[in-house]
């Protein structure tokens, strides 16, 4: 009786194991991604550029206010995206949750921050 109580655990547990459905694949950072935002109540709509490279990878950062800037990082943590580039005045990092192309997050630079959303270019 004990075996076949084993047994049945067995495959209860390699039944659930199984049956986990598996998560989406992360997102592939590499693209072209417009976004909208606001500064101090200004209007600021940009263009994050992101290639892939021999360590990582590279891109700019583009608004309508400023010229590009260089990204230095970009970290993929599933539906996550990380960019930092950087400013003259310091780092501007913007992190960006992905639900298909389209995406919504937040932004930090030189003690200022706000909201972003926006799309990944396809086509």
């Amino acid at each position: 009786m004990r075996r076949w109580i084993g047994v049945f655990a067995s495959v209860a547990f390699a039944a659930a194991c199984a049956s986990a459905p598996a998560g989406p694949r992360p997102v592939d950072p590499v693209g072209t991604f417009d976004f909208t935002t606001s500064m101090d109540g200004t209007a600021i709509e940009g263009t994050i550029t992101i290639q892939r490279a021999q360590n990582g990878y590279t891109g700019s950062l583009t608004t309508n206010v400023t010229e590009p800037i260089p990204v230095s990082s970009v970290v993929v943590e599933g539906q996550k995206v990380t960019v930092v580039a950087n400013a003259p005045d310091g780092p501007v990092t913007m992190v960006f949750t992905f639900t298909g192309n389209d995406f919504t997050g937040n932004w930090t630079y030189a003690n200022m921050s706000g909201t972003a959303s926006g799309r990944r270019r396809t086509g």
